[in-house]
């Protein structure tokens, strides 16, 4: 057994040299705000006041714990534990990324990723399909939305989290996965489907009436911003002219990249600033500002918010109202301004580490506060149709799942959207 002074030399060892070796951080802004930029490492970055009390504890309750824990666990186990306890006890947002997790968020931020092409939600029953990707190995298999996955690989998906459901769906290109599920006639189906690289896009669109477009953010990755400028031209090329007006949907969407954030809110905002970070440390300070040029050319801008609005969808909604350019509809924000860094350590892992605050244009923080819409409207379906509801993270809120194949006529906040640019319009 390790005694508890050697132990106390090595944790100081690897104290020391784990800060050292962080030479290249990976800034994230949560879930939510990501931008991957680079920072060199100075002396500043190593520990120069040791808690030799402090460390002499947590020494000692490692040998207390390898010595006598009813279960044995290995060195691993025991230290991956400290690291995500010391992290968890911090804020929410903090965490510790195994080797696995941190290349799942590296996927997220691209968009591109090993699977089978669906979009689902995770229900006590199993997993529903929403959407299957367009010439997608899901699409060829026959699956279609509405179809519900019962197993993965005879791994019942009933109650499964929705974490290792998507993990299970996943996996190296030209791996195959076994999938049982039940179709819309009730009918037990089994396919084999070969996985591919998805390439998705986080931004639905269509044109609605009064040559109204609408736009809907699924997450802020690395490309949203050219593929809502790729939206918005589509539109306008179908149309044969310039739209009248735009609908944002931001609704239900949890955050992503602060570029994304930043380079979607520039798309209408001729100058001045988009959002500020705040942080103890001066590199965790910064003002991102926009640069000329409108892509609506002044048209008239809504953005829907709801309760599951988080962090860069709040970035976007609080610029664009700070600026007065977009009338904000829909209820109040989450409320999530933290700024996380993602700081790789020994052993390809990393943890997620919360660096600073963002605030809006006029230094508004709205961290456990939100965005207050310019027109409160509760959601409510102007249909009979059930819209189910969908679990997150952070909250539950009747919401419908997807835009795709909705009559928007059935949405009273779009609704609200369309009728208030046709009164900007006047």
């Amino acid at each position: 057994m390790i005694k508890p002074l050697a132990l106390m030399t090595l944790l100081l060892s690897l104290v020391v040299h784990g800060t050292a070796s962080a030479d290249h951080p990976v800034k994230e802004q949560p879930l939510d705000e990501q931008a991957i930029q680079e920072k060199e490492s100075g002396t500043s970055d190593t520990v120069e006041t040791l808690p030799l009390d402090e460390l002499a504890a947590l020494a000692d309750a490692y040998a207390q714990i390898k010595k006598s824990y009813v279960k044995e666990l290995t060195d691993k186990e025991i230290l991956d534990a400290a690291i995500r306890g010391m992290l968890s006890n911090l804020d929410p947002y903090s965490t510790y990324l195994t080797a696995e997790q941190f290349a799942a968020l590296q996927e997220s931020a691209t968009g591109d990723y090993a699977g089978i092409g669906i979009e689902a939600n995770h229900i006590d029953d199993g997993i529903e399909v929403i959407s299957v990707f367009k010439d997608s190995p899901a699409e060829h298999s026959g699956l279609k939305p509405g179809d519900l996955i019962t197993h993965i690989n005879d791994i019942p998906t009933a109650g499964l989290p929705a974490e290792e459901g998507s993990e299970l769906m996943r996996g190296s290109p030209g791996s195959k996965v076994r999938l049982t599920y039940i179709n819309k006639d009730d009918e037990e189906k089994k396919v084999l489907i070969t996985r591919q690289i998805i390439h998705t896009t986080s931004v639905n669109y269509q044109l609605l009436e009064d040559n109204i477009g609408f736009a809907r953010i699924t997450e802020f990755q690395l490309r949203t911003a050219n593929d809502l400028s790729q939206a918005i031209s589509n539109m306008e090329y179908l149309n044969k002219k310039p739209l009248s007006g735009l609908i944002l949907d931001l609704r239900t969407n949890p955050g992503g990249l602060l570029d994304g954030a930043t380079e979607v809110s520039d798309l209408f905002l001729n100058d001045g600033v988009i959002v500020k970070t705040k942080g103890r440390r001066e590199e965790n300070n910064e003002v991102h500002n926009a640069t000329s040029g409108d892509i609506l050319r002044g048209k008239p801008l809504a953005v829907l918010i709801n309760n599951r609005s988080a962090s860069a969808s709040e970035i976007v909604a609080g610029a664009l109202q700070d600026h007065k350019r977009a009338t904000i509809i829909g209820s109040q924000s989450f409320g999530k301004a933290m700024v996380q860094t993602i700081l790789p350590i020994h052993g390809g892992n990393a943890i997620k580490l919360t660096t600073s605050l963002y605030y809006t244009p006029n230094d508004r923080s709205i961290q456990d506060s939100g965005i207050t819409p310019d027109i409160e409207v509760a959601f409510e379906s102007l249909s009979d149709k059930d819209n189910a509801k969908i679990q997150s993270d952070t909250k539950k809120s009747d919401e419908p799942k997807s835009t795709e194949n909705q009559d928007y006529h059935d949405d009273n906040q779009v609704m609200t959207a369309i009728n208030h640019i046709k009164n900007e319009l006047k």
